[in-house]
């Protein structure tokens, strides 16, 4: 079974390894050296989970902690979705995605927007499934990491009625 719920204080750690190892999966698909970014990388997933852990959603999947994501600065933007690898392809995500935006529409937004590496194929065909479209492609130095990255940012539109088309932006399609 499926759960959603508010993280604790207590799983910082536990979720900061999720996040670690879904963005190890990801970047070593494309051919990036994880080992050579690995300890920023864990650093920052420490620090935003350990700091940020009121704005985080956890995904429970028959008990097993799956995934988090967040809205950290509770307006319209999800900083950040992460699936561990062993609970991919089940659900969680589109789960936790949908959780974070039922929060973004009680706050009154019109739009949820996130960003994410251009490279990022698997969750950019996951946010297209759900409604979303590029709306640009961006290079951004990212601190953590030491490095420029390049990153698309997304946007849906909450209409009523209206379905999503993964076809639809044409701007980028993975």
């Amino acid at each position: 079974m499926l759960v959603i719920r508010p993280a604790s204080s207590a799983e910082a750690q536990d979720l900061a390894k999720i996040g670690l190892a879904a963005w190890e999966t990801v970047i070593s698909h494309w051919g990036e050296d994880a080992g050579r970014l690995r300890e920023n990388a864990r650093k920052a997933y420490y620090d935003f989970c350990t700091r940020n852990w009121p704005d985080i959603v956890v995904a429970e999947l028959d008990g097993d902690l799956a995934g988090w994501g967040s809205c950290e600065k509770a307006d319209d933007f999800i900083t950040d979705l992460w699936v561990d690898p062993a609970f991919q392809r089940r659900g969680v995500g589109t789960a936790l995605l949908e959780e974070i935006e039922s929060g973004i529409r009680k706050r009154g937004y019109s739009t949820a927007r996130l960003d994410t590496h251009a490279r990022n194929h698997g969750a950019i065909r996951l946010f297209k499934r759900q409604g979303y479209r590029v709306k640009t492609y961006f290079v951004s130095y990212s601190e953590p990491l030491d490095e420029d990255i390049d990153k698309v940012e997304m946007i849906k539109e909450f209409e009523p009625g209206a379905e999503p088309n993964p076809e639809e932006d044409g701007l980028y399609s993975p």
